[in-house]
């Protein structure tokens, strides 16, 4: 029988709507402290620059879960996310037990005597922590509410003791198991074992990593562990703020269409000071704002990592990006971008319109004037 050391990490990522100045959060009243990467001990150490996600961390106690402990932690990243972490201990757990414990945030768990969903206490901590941050987030805008959930199953050693090799030729549909949170691990079809496997990376005969849409599961790398972990967080950041900015895209593109119709299907006021020509001009100026905002902040996830000789971390990184189809994602915010610049073009092109009638009315009663004033004239 296979028994496993290491932990399980449930990870819940949540937007703030808006961005964190980590400069102004209570560090020690908070008990934070800046994140620090622990060098592993290779030749090739991890070399690379990221673009604003150096977080601030800490620690949120213990909490008992249907009978186990389990650590709860934070990080605050000033690109607006919150993460959330609880961290089970894997002691000698043989397979079956260990994928029950995968398992543990889609079901009602006990907690301090309630039965509650996993993910609410998830979100509790959450919105306990924003309270606390609330002076540093600024750029506010309707945040996303659904988080974006994973799991990662660290696996540091296991018995009987084995080689990569060995652990992934053996228990291959095991190893399927633990990525999908299959407690019939049993019965998963050799199709079904073959995409779990699909995706994995190995740089010694003492690590290999495999990337899932469900979870990741590592063996081995103890002491580098924590760098491959890193890429894994990073991905899943960028795909919450994407479908941050797709749902935000979503919102005033529908709005946007509803006042367009509306001024299409009807007349607007003469007057450049009329309520409708007003709002013409703020939808036209938001719409404008909002693209140059989205096409920034899309640009920086575009290149959210500049790896500078680490490239086995840049591999890992980029594998979690295709199995969480981030591309996807990017192209669908493009595609929305695309649409904000028509109706921006739409809403300015009424308003150029709208000048040109004002313009042609301001005429009209010049003329009218300038005519009344010649014929009193000449009465007079």
């Amino acid at each position: 029988m296979l028994s496993l050391n290491g932990r399980i990490v449930f990870q819940y990522f949540y937007d703030c709507g808006g961005e964190i100045n980590l400069d102004k959060i209570p560090r020690e009243k908070l008990g934070m402290t800046e994140y620090s990467f622990t060098r592993g001990a290779r030749i090739l150490a991890p070399k690379y620059e990221e673009i604003g996600l150096l977080p601030l961390e800490t620690g949120l106690g213990t909490v008992e879960v249907d009978g186990h402990r389990i650590e709860v932690g934070a990080r605050i990243f000033p690109i607006g996310v919150i993460g959330i972490y609880f961290t089970l201990t894997l002691d000698g757990a043989d397979v079956d037990q260990t994928i029950r414990l995968v398992g543990l945030d889609e079901r009602k768990v006990r907690v301090n005597g309630k039965e509650i969903e996993f993910g609410d206490l998830a979100r509790s901590y959450f919105e306990d922590l924003k309270k606390r941050i609330k002076g540093a987030i600024y750029f506010p805008y309707k945040e996303f509410r659904r988080p974006e959930t994973y799991t990662l199953v660290l696996v540091t050693s296991s018995e009987p003791k084995l080689s990569t090799r060995d652990f992934f030729g053996k228990f291959r549909k095991q190893i399927a198991g633990l990525l999908r949170g299959e407690i019939d691990w049993r019965s998963l079809s050799r199709k079904e074992v073959e995409d779990a496997l699909r995706v994995f990376l190995t740089y010694s005969d003492k690590d290999i990593i495999f990337v899932d849409w469900y979870s990741t599961l590592i063996y081995g790398g103890e002491d580098y562990m924590s760098d491959f972990v890193r890429m894994i967080e990073l991905a899943k950041i960028q795909l919450l703020e994407l479908k941050t900015f797709d749902h935000l895209l979503d919102l005033r593109v529908d709005r946007a269409y509803d006042f367009l119709r509306t001024a299409f299907a009807g007349r607007i006021g003469v007057g450049l000071r009329s309520r409708s020509y007003r709002e013409l001009v703020r939808t036209a100026s938001e719409l404008a704002e909002l693209r140059v905002e989205v096409m920034d902040y899309v640009g920086d996830l575009r290149n959210i990592l500049k790896f500078t000789g680490e490239w086995y971390l840049g591999k890992i990184y980029r594998v979690a990006s295709e199995r969480f189809r981030i591309s996807d994602w990017l192209a669908l915010v493009d595609k929305k971008l695309d649409q904000l610049q028509e109706l921006y073009a739409m809403a300015m092109e009424r308003v150029d319109a709208q000048h040109a009638k004002t313009l042609e009315f301001l005429m009209t009663l010049l003329m009218i004037a300038i005519v009344v004033l010649e014929v009193i004239m000449v009465l007079e």
